[in-house]
């Protein structure tokens, strides 16, 4: 007879056959978000977040880039560097700053080329006064034709385009809007967890949430990320992706307590959410590796505006899988209280008990 092989590496059975215990182990968890969080408040109290001009106002150009030498000076766009250095030198001369710069393709109207590379720079108007930005961008631009090589008397095909502004009104208007977005997210997501599960999973998912939010907020502080609406959507993200993962927890969690409540055994809060993080370990390993992979190639080669929504995505994974995994159902363990069972459901499991007894004797 051959003899069947058994399958000696299987990652689902070592993690429901462990014996780690996640719930006893809390303390131990929380000793490194709090230190990375204490650093993001130290940070945001010295320095502050680095604020983009959605936020803060500022001005955009879309520059043109003569690679052949057609109608300026010669400027590669492989050299991206050296434009930058061009751009910021005349800047420097109005005590502004390039935020972001990247590159993009520009429809040049009456040239021998329909499609030509471009530049797009946003830089913020620090302490212009608003009736004056125009004006100041229009010198900018001027200036930016002539270090460009660019005929600025007959330039009608709007090689340097001037994208407008964003005032400082109108940002402080979208700060409020993505505040309120991002906390009716949370209320949402509350109402949800508590009408599905009950009120003590709610609040261990919601300040699990706020882990994320926070660890991601410090790690953006650390780096020095640019702050702008793509930041406020990706923070939305990873709340959805991160209770998405803790719903498949607490899902687990729910399914035991019933199977014990029914069996009339005692409900032991830390055996029961280890045993459903255990059970669930592979399926958020798969889906955190899976979705990091996509996320850290586009941070790495993706342009500005695309890194300033990647990366902090890239960091709310990370973030997302540590609270639903390592703090979540530790918060559960400890709060969680067993609901008093009616009179009349324990009356009708006694009476189960009798017909089963009664059956069994027949």
């Amino acid at each position: 007879m051959s003899k069947k092989r058994r399958n000696t590496f299987s990652l689902d059975e070592r993690f429901a056959n462990s014996k780690f215990d996640f719930c006893k182990n809390l303390k131990w968890f929380l000793i490194a978000p709090a230190v990375i969080i204490l650093v993001g408040v130290i940070l945001l109290c010295s320095l502050g977040f680095n604020l983009g001009i959605d936020f803060t106002g500022g001005s955009n150009m879309t520059i043109f880039i003569d690679e052949n030498g057609d109608y300026g000076e010669v400027h590669k766009l492989s050299d991206l560097k050296e434009i930058e250095n061009t751009i910021q030198a005349v800047l420097d001369e109005h005590g502004l700053k390039i935020t972001t710069i990247q590159t993009t393709t520009m429809n040049v109207s009456e040239l021998s080329i329909e499609k030509g590379s471009a530049v797009i720079i946003k830089y913020q108007n620090n302490d212009i006064p608003t009736e004056d930005i125009e004006k100041e961008n229009d010198k900018i631009r001027l200036q930016l034709l002539q270090k460009f090589g660019y005929d600025k008397d007959t330039d009608e095909d709007n090689l340097i385009e001037n994208g407008g502004i964003t005032t400082a009104s109108a940002s402080a208007e979208l700060m409020m809007k993505s505040f309120i977005a991002l906390l009716v997210a949370l209320v949402l997501m509350l109402i949800y967890i508590i009408f599905r599960f009950e009120i003590t999973s709610g609040l261990a998912a919601v300040l699990a949430l706020f882990h994320d939010v926070l660890i991601t907020g410090s790690v953006v502080l650390m780096f020095r990320t640019q702050i702008n609406v793509s930041f406020i959507a990706a923070l939305i993200t990873i709340l959805g992706y991160s209770i998405n993962n803790t719903i498949i927890i607490f899902d687990r969690m729910r399914a035991d307590v019933k199977i014990a409540r029914n069996a009339n055994e005692k409900i032991d809060n830390n055996k029961i959410a280890n045993t459903a993080v255990r059970g669930t370990m592979m399926r958020s390993l798969l889906t955190g590796i899976t979705t990091l992979i996509m996320v850290l190639m586009i941070t790495i080669i993706g342009v500005a505006d695309i890194r300033e929504f990647a990366f902090p995505i890239l960091v709310g994974i990370i973030a997302g899988f540590y609270s639903s995994v390592f703090i979540t159902p530790g918060l559960w363990a400890i709060a969680y209280r067993p609901r008093k069972r009616k009179k009349t459901q324990i009356k009708q499991t006694k009476q189960e008990e009798v017909v089963e007894v009664e059956a069994e004797a027949e």
